[in-house]
């Protein structure tokens, strides 16, 4: 389990985190909404130890931070950032096999090289594998690190919860690779382990959170199952702009629509 208690951080002279708290349990995904510069992505940062909290606590498999070594962390969880940096021409395999070296010293495994292929797979790249990483498109770039962090925390020995984290992971997708991402996300927290990720679509929060914890201006407007946090009043708040929450008949989960065509930049 993952547990944050009483988190603050100072992001700038005019907005900080204050006070969020909250859990996230093994076999949940849990999605973190917000408006733009609400604090989402520095939370997410916060959690995964890009950056250290002025004050509060965070609690991995009831560990701090300082009590894991960044080795024992990279195998039990990955992060997949909103931007990628990688100018350098590696085939898409080799790209994917990066997620491995914290799990090997010199050369890869039978079962390194098993994971990747697996992950290839699933995510649906794998007649990317002998390409360019640098020729291919942004929405390309994007699905091989999923693929990369998939398996940074594949199968494995260990019997830890894994968690796996998203910073915005469906920038550059289109829609049906959206949902294959946010489905793969989904099918990893059920088998145990824990996902955490930021997102701006609320309808994709709808269909696949299963918690929600919205933020406002560095607080935490509401935590918890999505039919309690997304209201038409609290995200209406939240976001500035009068939305509704409708339960369409050729859907299974609700869907947000703004409540009128007058918006305001």
């Amino acid at each position: 389990m993952l547990i944050v208690k009483d988190l603050q951080y100072r992001i700038s002279p005019l907005l900080s985190l204050q006070d969020i708290s909250f859990d996230a349990a093994a076999g949940e995904l849990l999605v973190i909404l917000g408006a733009n510069g609400a604090g989402k992505s520095t939370l997410l940062k916060l959690i995964t130890g890009s950056l250290k909290a002025d004050a509060g606590e965070i609690v991995i498999n009831g560990k701090t931070p300082e009590q894991w070594t960044t080795e024992e962390r990279a195998r039990i969880s990955a992060v997949m950032q909103q931007q990628n940096q990688l100018q350098l021409p590696f085939r898409v395999q080799e790209v994917v096999m990066m997620g491995r070296y914290p799990h090997f010293k010199k050369y890869a495994s039978t079962q390194d090289e098993s994971i990747v292929i697996a992950v290839l797979e699933e995510t649906g790249i794998t007649h990317l594998k002998e390409r360019n990483y640098l020729t291919l498109s942004g929405g390309e770039q994007q699905r091989v690190h999923l693929a990369r962090v998939m398996a940074q925390i594949g199968d494995t020995d260990t019997k830890a919860v894994r968690y796996l984290f998203m910073d915005e992971p469906s920038n550059n997708l289109d829609i049906r690779h959206q949902h294959a991402a946010l489905n793969l996300a989904q099918q990893f927290a059920r088998k145990g382990n824990c996902v955490i990720a930021v997102l701006h679509d609320l309808n994709l929060a709808l269909q696949y959170a299963d918690k929600v914890l919205l933020l406002k201006n560095g607080r935490l407007q509401g935590f918890g199952l999505p039919g309690a946090v997304m209201t038409d009043h609290i995200i209406s708040d939240a976001y500035g702009l009068p939305l509704q929450i409708f339960n369409h008949p050729a859907c299974h989960h609700p869907i947000v629509m703004p409540a009128n065509h007058t918006i305001n930049n």
